[in-house]
Order: structure tokens, then sequence, then C-alpha cells
């Protein structure tokens, strides 16, 4: 299932904000439930399909993932935050660089509150 959902990240993207939460929640709630290398792979997996996306819908997905992120319990949170530094970590540099300068964005155009929580974890 996960792989199908993969695949079909970019439509997700693409989405309205809401269906878009939707779907995200459904995905990385089972994301959550692999283990720790699936997770990792699944993670890096969906950066790479996300590495073909304009650099708004990349934003909007991540803006997404980061309010869905920041209403998790704490333990969650800072679980999903190395998660998904490790995926990044493990990409190739171009790639890597790309991803860390969308979070970057995204996290400038977050609401503030979100954006403390996100990098109250992220160790900024």
């Amino acid at each position: 299932m996960i792989m199908i959902i993969m695949s079909e990240i970019l439509e997700i993207a693409k989405m309205d904000p809401e269906k878009r939460k939707d779907e995200m929640l459904k995905l990385l709630g089972e994301i959550l439930k692999q283990d720790d290398n699936t997770k990792v792979s699944t993670m890096k997996n969906l950066i790479m399909e996300m590495s073909r996306a304009d650099d708004k819908t990349y934003i909007g997905l991540c803006t997404t993932n980061m309010t869905i992120a920041s209403s998790l319990p704490d333990n969650q949170l800072s679980a999903f935050v190395s998660l998904r530094m490790r995926a990044n970590s493990e990409l190739p540099d171009d790639i890597k660089s790309r991803d860390m300068k969308m979070i970057q964005e995204t996290l400038n155009e977050l609401p503030a509150d979100v954006k403390q929580r996100m990098m109250k974890f992220m160790g900024n």
C-alpha cells in the first residue's frame, strides 16, 4: 500500500489543502507503523519523489506535513523529526540540499506556533 501511495505522492501534493492533509495523515500513519529501516527507506522514497515537484508544490506538502507533525505528542514528533532527518542524510547530495532548502523555506512560511514547535525538535 505504501509503495502505491509513494508513486502518487505528486498527485497528493497537488491536492487542495484539506484533501492533501487527509491523505498525508493516512500515509504518515502507515509509515510510522513500519520497522525502523522500512520507515527510513519509505521516507527517502517520499523525498525522492518530491524532488520532481516544483518548489511551490514541494513547500505545500512540507507545510502540510509539518502542520500534522506539530500536532503530535512530543515523543512522536521527536521520532518523526529524527526519521525525516535520517532519511535526508542518506540522500544524494543534490536532493539532500534541495530538501533542506525546501524545509527552511517552509519553516519561514509556517504560522509562528507551528514553526516554534517544529524548530524545538529540529534542534534550531
